[in-house]
């Protein structure tokens, strides 16, 4: 009698009161290969992990509930983590580790999809819609300013294509590195040390930290994943809040990825920029009223540079290297630390006070 092959596929999700959204999220997945879905309980006080259980065992899915109750400093970053671990652990055959949201759920093919991208590359980043059958929350968003954010976001990421190393990779893609869809090679996750222990924000951080050390990350639009529209998250900063702000009326922060122009435009100029995606510090962040004048620097940052500009070191066609400075407790100068960090090789302190080129409505799944 033959043994079935070992499973060399996890998939992570973590979850905190998720009991009316996990049993799509996990019907989603069902039948879509052979992995382990993990699944991390984060101080949860509903039924999620019985619901998961019944689902699990009406679709034949290989899944692990761990439950923890972690300190108020820690949370997605430390559930992420958590479940990544247990599968190195506990699958020798591990070859790759996928990641979403217990409110989401992945397109059909969406393991298959990942898989065959790391083939290539180091890690994927996947493209995030909204649940079509909710998208009506974005009905009291203003189309003018959502436009006015795509359009800057657009010119953030051809700067970065042209001038940051490592990262001409993401012109004309999504950009975006939501925890909602990432997927990794084992050896890539071990190489950087892993998701931060960090409340929000761990996504992020780990793909700025898997370009720092020479990765190959890829921005895939065939990758897809749809999340929720609600307005009461699970982690501060997250998607909720910034669907929240942009129905408010109010003059939102924008992405917080997403630079003072004037800086922009010295860091590029001086070969200075770090990895994408940066993080901008919340003083320096730019209020979507302000966009027009910002736009306007890019543009012309961009129409007096010359047609070829001069070529930039890219890791495009090199493997993640094994590195003995990012190992687990340790970080890069480029990566992050905590909330008033930097995401260049230069002091926040420099930063200026604020003074796809066819947007989407949709809004970035972090900021606000």
């Amino acid at each position: 009698m033959t043994r079935p092959a070992a499973k060399d596929t996890a998939i992570v999700i973590p979850a905190r009161n998720e009991e009316a959204r996990i049993g799509a999220c996990l019907t989603a997945l069902a039948g879509q290969g052979n992995a382990v879905v993990i699944l991390v309980l984060n101080n949860t006080t509903d039924r999620t992990g019985s619901v998961a259980h019944d689902i699990a065992a009406r679709h034949d899915l290989d899944l692990t509930v761990l439950e923890r109750t972690l300190p108020a400093h820690k949370g997605v970053g430390t559930a992420r983590r958590i479940g990544c671990g247990h599968a190195l652990q506990t699958m020798p055959a591990l070859r790759y580790l996928l990641t979403t949201d217990a409110d989401c759920i992945v397109a059909p093919d969406w393991i298959a999809r990942n898989l065959a991208h790391l083939q290539t590359v180091d890690a994927v980043c996947g493209k995030v819609d909204l649940i079509a059958g909710e998208a009506d929350i974005l009905d009291g968003m203003d189309p003018h300013l959502a436009e006015l954010e795509g359009i800057y976001r657009a010119l953030v990421q051809d700067i970065y294509a042209r001038h940051s190393p490592g990262c001409v990779d993401i012109a004309d893609t999504h950009g975006e590195a939501a925890g909602a869809s990432l997927a990794f090679t084992r050896t890539a996750y071990l190489d950087i040390g892993g998701f931060a222990q960090v409340r929000c924000g761990e996504d992020r951080r780990i793909v700025r930290a898997l370009r720092a050390a020479g990765c190959r990350v890829r921005h895939a639009d065939d990758v897809k994943v749809q999340a929720s529209c609600r307005l009461t998250g699970r982690a501060a900063g997250g998607m909720s809040d910034a669907l929240m702000a942009r129905i408010s009326g109010m003059d939102y922060l924008i992405d917080d990825c997403l630079p003072p122009a004037d800086w922009l435009v010295r860091q590029a100029s001086g070969k200075t920029l770090g990895p994408w995606p940066p993080l901008v510090p919340a003083r320096y962040r730019l209020n979507v009223r302000e966009l027009p004048q910002h736009i306007g620097i890019l543009k012309d940052f961009r129409n007096s540079e010359r047609l070829t500009p001069a070529p930039i070191a890219s890791a495009a066609s090199m493997p993640c290297s094994h590195l003995g400075t990012l190992l687990p407790g340790k970080g890069s100068a480029n990566v992050p630390a905590g909330p008033g960090m930097r995401a260049c090789p230069v002091p926040v302190d420099r930063l200026p006070a604020p003074t796809q080129t066819n947007a989407s409505a949709l809004p970035t799944v972090k900021g606000a």
